[in-house]
């Protein structure tokens, strides 16, 4: 969870910087999101480190990645590919035939996003929507 919570808001801190103490004034429910996707969560380790993580939920019969993250220091090295395909995996294992990652529209993962074959399916604001079928 410490993990977790410091990529989380360094993410915050980084690409949505506007909307940080909105975060904060919602950790209780990032938690209760936290503990309660446990099951669904991935760390990935490089190097005998954390590197990155993945969680996820089932939404109305959709896999939808609720925060892939990887630690800077490992950024472009594949650590997000792996992730994603293991959340793809589990997804599939699970019966769920769309797997739906949002962002807002100017993190650059979305170029990773494009090259695993997710597709643009909604804009809503600042935040983006994209599918893959698995």
């Amino acid at each position: 969870m410490p993990f977790i919570y410091r990529l989380e808001r360094k993410y915050m801190e980084d690409l949505e910087n506007d909307q940080l103490q909105g975060w904060q004034n919602s950790i209780e429910h990032h938690l209760r999101q936290w503990v309660d996707d446990l099951p669904r969560t991935s760390v990935a380790e490089y190097a005998g480190d954390q590197a990155g993580y993945v969680f996820w939920e089932v939404r109305e019969g959709r896999a939808v990645v609720a925060s892939v993250n990887v630690a800077p220091e490992y950024r472009r090295k594949g650590v997000a590919t792996i992730l994603l395909k293991r959340f793809e995996d589990e997804a599939g294992e699970a019966g769920l035939l769309i797997a739906e990652i949002g962002f807002v529209r100017h993190n650059p993962a979305r170029n990773l996003y494009d090259r695993l074959g997710y597709r643009m399916v909604s804009e809503d604001g600042r935040y983006d929507t994209m599918i893959k079928p698995l």
